[in-house]
């Protein structure tokens, strides 16, 4: 028997995307608005536990807030990075401010908040679609 609850989603056969945000009102909008376009969801408080999750259901996409405690955004991509078992699943990073650029963040995709839902759903579904990210990530910004 396992230790974690049983997880009942509205989509069973959709793509699994892992929204990490610290704000709870976020972390419930985007679950709602994202299981009702047909994609499973789970959702994390910081990068820690988001990879906690990850290490026991691999998603299919990460959707990640920039400042957290605990664990970072950036903390959290760069070690999803270096993770062999996850560095290929795209991460988009969302900010209400813009990284520094002397911050060397491999994200597949950089949202400048607030973003447009119909915004972030076209480019989660562009990625998706596109496959396992690249080694060299382009760095695709939207702001």
């Amino acid at each position: 028997m396992s230790d974690s609850p049983a997880i009942m989603d509205a989509n069973p056969d959709g793509k699994l995307i892992l929204v990490v945000d610290d704000e709870f009102d976020v972390l419930s909008a985007y679950t709602m608005l994202f299981e009702y376009r047909g994609y499973r969801v789970r959702t994390a408080g910081n990068g820690a536990e988001a990879l906690e999750l990850a290490a026991r259901e691999r998603p299919d996409i990460v959707v990640s807030d920039y400042m957290m405690p605990v664990m970072d955004g950036a903390q959290l991509c760069l070690r999803w990075r270096a993770d062999p078992a996850l560095r290929a699943i795209p991460f988009i990073l969302a900010s209400a401010g813009i990284p520094r650029k002397e911050e060397m963040i491999p994200y597949d995709t950089f949202f400048r908040k607030p973003i447009r839902f119909e915004v972030l759903l076209d480019e989660i579904a562009r990625l998706i679609a596109a496959g396992p990210s690249q080694e060299n990530h382009a760095n695709h910004e939207n702001t």
